[in-house]
């Protein structure tokens, strides 16, 4: 086949044009407040959510380091229920969070214990008002950071692939928190903006889930420069979930233990 210097100039138009798209598709304006609202928006809108997740923990004055895997199962509160969700730990060792947003149930199987409490008054829906009350804890916080939280994006505002990092400083003093970042995923960020910030977009694509909660990590710093870190995996959102799942059924001959409010 001949090839001439028009069809030379042809490809090399063509090659041009597809290199100008992909730059303005690269282009996106992304602001801290996507990335915000990507969190918030995306975690509102979420009714359950299932997904794995590592966890790993440094004891900073003893330089020590504790890992720890497992499932976790979590069904948004609505208008009349609170949030319910169970932690299933399976290394190093095994144990269970369970909770019906009422009582917290922590068992011990190797300990053959189950620390029982009320928490009633941290998740029942007619006693926190979001507008009013700090959310106390990660599960009820996600949606609501921007009130919780003073966030900027730190000096590496990007992970190596180019995740989006957010640095959060609670707006008012706590005793377990000094420090909390959040990395986000850049392609639930990016569809949101594309898709003119229209948040139901990362709900429409069953092969991607992990749009739907966008969130890949966590890393809580506290006071004494511990950290917790937790990455999360196989994500699936709004899947059909039995209120079973979070009831917890105490073993017999196991030791129950109540421990003091704070």
């Amino acid at each position: 086949m001949k090839i001439t210097v028009r069809a030379i100039i042809a490809l090399f138009l063509v090659l041009t044009a597809i290199s100008a798209e992909a730059s303005a598709a690269e282009k996106i304006t992304v602001g801290l407040k996507d990335v915000v609202n990507t969190v918030e928006q995306s975690y509102r809108a979420l009714s359950t959510l299932t997904a794995d997740f590592f966890q790993r923990s440094t004891i900073a004055r003893e330089n020590r380091e504790m890992r720890a895997d497992g499932q976790m199962f979590l069904k948004a509160a609505t208008d009349g229920d609170p949030i319910k969700f169970r932690f299933d730990y399976f290394r190093p060792t095994t144990q269970e969070i369970v909770s019906n947003g009422r009582t917290l149930w922590m068992y011990l199987p190797e300990s053959r214990k189950v620390l029982l409490s009320d928490v009633s008054f941290v998740f029942e829906p007619s006693r926190f008002n979001p507008d009013r009350d700090r959310a106390s804890n990660f599960l009820q916080g996600l949606g609501r950071i921007s009130k919780d939280f003073l966030i900027t994006a730190p000096s590496q505002a990007q992970d190596i692939e180019g995740n989006y990092i957010l640095e959060l400083t609670p707006r008012r003093a706590t005793a377990t928190i000094e420090k909390l970042f959040i990395a986000v995923r850049r392609d639930a960020v990016l569809l949101y903006v594309q898709n003119n910030r229209d948040i139901s977009r990362l709900f429409n694509d069953p092969l991607r889930q992990d749009l739907a909660f966008p969130v890949l990590s966590t890393t809580v710093v506290d006071h004494q420069q511990n950290t917790t870190i937790m990455e999360f995996s196989n994500i699936r959102a709004n899947t059909i979930m039995s209120d079973q799942l979070f009831e917890f059924v105490i073993p017999a001959g196991v030791d129950v233990v109540r421990p003091s409010p704070p």
